[in-house]
């Protein structure tokens, strides 16, 4: 029951910071009363909850602002769903309109908000682009100072070359994708699993949510005993899968993967319901992004880095979270590495 309790309570307190910052509360260190000498900083992801990837990157620039000793107010804002594109057009407008000296973003669609960026240039607002590390292509009109993030098509490989050195050819695999996008394609490394010697046997699409991931598992488990692996090319995706399999009671007999690693993956993985998740990490983003933005006030623009990659890894073990997830992971929730 205490545990019941206390989930409910972190439910609560995650469900008012999404809701503070659809609204667009500002956070500010330092106190409310404006300040002159204050950086306003709009940080803008497409969802946040404190232990997601959002969330975590959020743990990372914070701790990095502070340890700088930066004067700065944050003002975080993202729309109603991670894939309301249209509206964090509009927050991109509205931030601008307020006046912000820095944005860091990472897009609901990184193609598709083109006219965001383009929106961002032309006020002359420094911007930065995470979740993300390939610049800009030149049909988009546009450019950021920095992208940190890491190639999604890194972690399809790692996630392939772990596939083949464990599993046997011929292993029947199905994808659950996010959307048709290039991105989630990487992320499944189809092509490699097939040269492996690997049977693609299933593909969805779940549009990266997780009830939509759980019901096309509990369609392809009902229609068929012989998979062998489920990949779910994002966190919640790997986490509906989970689930349907849990109910459908074959959750010992099939391999489950997700991506990103995010502190519910982990949890799973501690307890044996999810057999792995590569790892990409975003308080590390964070902090070098709170790094940009210092050497972008001290007039040092020509030293940040165009590119910055995060190292990915596969996380398949407690000792493995142990040797390669940044512990501000689990602290940030209030909790102590396993």
């Amino acid at each position: 029951m205490e545990t019941m309790r206390k989930k409910a309570m972190f439910t609560s307190i995650v469900a008012l910071v999404l809701a503070l910052s659809i609204t667009g509360i500002a956070f500010a260190r330092g106190g409310a009363e404006a300040d002159p000498d204050r950086v306003r900083i709009a940080y803008l992801p497409p969802n946040f909850e404190q232990a997601d990837f959002y969330g975590q990157y959020y743990t990372g620039l914070v701790s990095g602002l502070d340890e700088l000793g930066i004067n700065y107010e944050l003002v975080q804002r993202t729309p109603a769903t991670h894939d309301d594109h249209t509206q964090q057009l509009a927050i991109v407008e509205d931030v601008l309109t307020i006046g912000v000296d820095y944005i860091v973003m990472a897009p609901t669609h990184y193609e598709g908000q083109q006219a965001a960026y383009r929106t961002i240039n032309a006020e002359g607002v420094p911007l930065f682009i995470f979740n993300y590390s390939d610049p800009f292509p030149a049909e988009f009109g546009a450019t950021a100072l920095s992208y940190i993030g890491y190639q999604h098509r890194d972690g399809g490989e790692v996630l392939a070359n772990y596939i083949r050195e464990n599993f046997p050819r011929g292993s029947k695999i199905a994808i659950l994708y996010g959307t048709p996008t290039e991105i989630s394609y990487q992320r499944a490394a189809k092509d490699m699993l097939e040269d492996f010697g690997m049977e693609i046997v299933f593909e969805h699409y779940a549009n990266w949510q997780r009830d939509q991931a759980y019901d096309a598992t509990v369609r392809l488990l009902t229609s068929r005993d012989d998979v062998d692996i489920i990949i779910g090319v994002s966190s919640f995706t790997a986490m509906g899968a989970v689930r349907a399999a849990a109910d459908e009671g074959v959750l010992d007999d099939i391999a489950i993967f997700g991506a990103g690693a995010i502190l519910e993956e982990l949890d799973a993985i501690i307890e044996g319901t999810l057999t792995g998740a590569w790892y990409r990490d975003p308080v590390t983003m964070g902090q070098e992004t709170a790094r940009y933005i210092h050497m972008h006030m001290e007039g040092r623009e020509d030293e940040i880095p165009e590119v910055y990659n995060v190292p990915l890894v596969m996380i398949d073990s407690v000792e493995a979270i142990r040797e390669h997830i940044n512990p501000a992971t689990f602290e940030a929730v209030g909790r102590q590495m396993p």
